[in-house]
């Protein structure tokens, strides 16, 4: 009689979002393949080294419709100077490319996309990438202050720890 009481009372098994196959029949590995896929490809495109970005695509929610909704989470981990300007500065048309895929492909049916989310690792923090991010944003600056004058000032206009270099 016990066996039959834990039985009847033991837990539901555990869902894995991974092998689980939704209405489409696609299951969550195969849709988040194909997100993977896309980015990585517009990465390739807009001229960013993948050895630069780490890439993860997880699912984000699910809709009132039933879909779920996936983000690309890229991580900086390496600065290579031209593949990560192109990234920080590109990001909006990055997304833009990756969405215009999607609307093309299967996915639009199955889900919907979240986004592209960048996160620079803490490697960068402190660093040389840092000092070349700094000394480009000032450059940028002083280009954009050259054409045309400026209404405001930025934060990174002079860096507290760059205030001091000789201009180029």
């Amino acid at each position: 009689m016990i066996g039959l009481r834990k039985l009847l009372q033991r837990d539901p098994p555990v869902e894995s979002p991974e092998t689980e196959v939704d209405a489409s029949g696609h299951s969550a590995d195969e849709i988040q393949t194909e997100y993977r896929s896309i980015i990585l490809d517009q990465l390739v495109r807009g001229g960013v080294a993948p050895n630069c970005v780490e890439l993860e695509v997880r699912p984000s929610g699910r809709l009132k419709d039933g879909r779920t909704s996936f983000v690309g989470m890229l991580r900086l981990v390496h600065w290579e100077r031209s593949s990560a300007v192109r990234l920080l500065l590109g990001l909006p048309i990055l997304e833009s490319r990756v969405r215009r895929m999607i609307r093309g492909s299967w996915l639009r049916e199955v889900s919907q996309f979240g986004g592209v989310w960048l996160h620079a690792s803490g490697q960068l923090q402190d660093s040389r990438a840092m000092e070349d991010l700094r000394m480009l944003v000032l450059d940028i600056e002083k280009r954009e202050h050259d054409s045309h004058p400026p209404s405001g000032s930025s934060v990174w206009t002079v860096p507290t720890d760059l205030g001091s270099l000789p201009d180029r």
